[in-house]
């Protein structure tokens, strides 16, 4: 795990490493370009400047002066003025400022042709004996007549990489690497944090015991998404934890009311064999072998139906089904049930009520439930069964149940003490009622005084 972590550091700060270089780069590149142009533009309107106000001051007799005005208005250190005239193809110059000396600018590849009055046009020279760098010259027309043409040329050095932008480039050079340093550190030190903290998560995962039931992994407070995740796992571990808990129990449970059915089935075939018996004894031992078996059956499908429902399963079977057809059906084929024990089903309400789900469980729930009442009902009594729209209630009045336990009544294998000491029953009947209703989204009370009444009652979410 170690090392993983730390492959994952390199990796990130790896890339990191080329993201700031890139975008670094592309910063310094588009600095540098910017600054040139600007430097280049500021030569140009120098220049501009300088050439519009020698040609309007430009007189022969005070060249020279206006040459200097215009060093001395724009602060221009070194300013090469030329003035050429060309005249039947030939070409002479008549004044150069003091600047160039006994040099001149180049005037030879100057197009003439192509130049137009009130027009400035720029070029860019080498001239060796006047300066190491590039000069930047600008030219337009003094005076242009049918015989000849005249032409000032105002030039500036120009140094592409000129002391300002080589200070820039070497700040550049120097401080982009030291902060990219700096930035990566600062990373480095933040995912080192962070991963130490997974890795500390990652120890507490390791040490998960399933029947550790107040188990829960701490937040990091570093990062949002890793306590978000850590949050998610918290619940995933909750919910697992709670199966198992109810798994646990109910595999007790489940032992234990499978092992009393057997015990008994044993018992008895053991006081068959161990003597001669009658045929009425032999009678006697089998009926009893016989309840418990159907008994220890009853129990085994149960316990099957809860391991084995599949929700997804149910609610795709889903249809438009009619409720009170439901309930008058398993009222009619529960009254002779009921009539063994002088107790009669009336039907207060029947309405028309149409629901989505699946007709054959939920046909399992309302029999469970009629069965029960008729069970936990006292003799000459009676059922009251009613329908409507958005409820289902069944009342019945017999042992009822002590208020302490009906928030238990829907535990599996829970059975309250009176009632199990009454009738037998394996404690599944009301869990399988409680499955199949939260299936359904339906939701299930109990009303109950105990040797009163009972009322459950079913709403319906329509």
């Amino acid at each position: 795990m170690k090392k993983i972590l730390k492959n994952i550091r390199f990796k990130l700060l790896f890339w990191l490493g080329i993201f700031l270089g890139a975008i670094f780069s592309i910063f310094g590149f588009v600095l540098i370009n910017s600054l040139q142009n600007s430097y280049h533009q500021s030569i140009e309107s120098i220049l501009t400047m300088a050439i519009k106000d020698l040609v309007y001051e430009y007189d022969d007799e005070h060249f020279k002066h206006g040459i200097n005005g215009v060093k001395n208005e724009f602060g221009i250190e070194t300013l090469y003025v030329q003035i050429i005239k060309i005249s039947n193809g030939t070409t002479a110059i008549l004044e150069r400022s003091s600047d160039l000396k006994s040099h001149s600018l180049d005037y030879k590849e100057i197009d003439i042709k192509s130049f137009k009055k009130d027009e400035i046009y720029f070029f860019t020279q080498q001239n060796s004996a006047l300066t190491d760098a590039n000069i930047k010259v600008a030219a337009a027309i003094l005076d242009d007549s049918d015989s000849e043409m005249i032409i000032v040329q105002c030039a500036m050095p120009y140094d592409v990489y000129s002391a300002h932008i080589k200070n820039t480039v070497l700040m550049l050079l120097i401080g982009l690497p030291l902060l990219m340093m700096m930035m990566l550190i600062a990373t480095n030190i933040i995912i080192s944090k962070s991963l130490m903290q997974t890795k500390i998560v990652l120890n507490e995962v390791k040490n998960i015991e399933v029947d550790h039931f107040s188990f829960n992994i701490q937040k990091t407070h570093v990062a949002q998404e890793i306590d978000e995740l850590i949050e998610t796992f918290n619940n995933l571990i909750r919910k697992i934890q709670q199966s198992y808990k109810r798994v646990r129990e109910f595999g007790h449970n489940a032992s234990h009311e499978l092992k009393t059915p057997l015990t008994i089935i044993k018992g008895e075939v053991d006081v068959g064999l161990r003597k001669e018996r009658s045929v009425e004894e032999y009678k006697n031992i089998l009926k009893i072998v016989q309840s418990e078996a159907l008994h220890l059956q009853d129990t085994i499908e149960k316990i099957l139906f809860l391991s084995n429902t599949d929700e997804n399963i149910i609610k795709d079977s889903f249809t438009a089904i009619s409720m009170d057809t439901i309930v008058g059906e398993v009222v009619e084929e529960k009254r002779l049930l009921a009539k063994n024990k002088n107790i009669c089903i009336e039907l207060l309400g029947l309405e028309d009520v149409r629901i989505s789900g699946n007709a054959t469980f939920l046909k399992i729930v309302i029999s469970n439930l009629l069965e029960n009442a008729i069970k936990y009902s006292h003799t000459d009594t009676k059922i009251e069964v009613s329908l409507t729209k958005d409820r289902l209630v069944i009342k019945d009045f017999g042992l009822g149940i002590p208020q302490n336990e009906i928030e238990h009544v829907f535990d599996r294998f829970y059975r309250v003490d009176k009632v199990r000491s009454n009738a037998s029953g394996s404690g599944l009947g009301l869990s399988i009622i409680k499955t199949i209703l939260d299936i359904h989204n339906f939701k299930i009370s109990i009303q109950s005084v105990e040797n009163q009444y009972t009322a459950v009652t079913i709403t319906f979410h329509t």
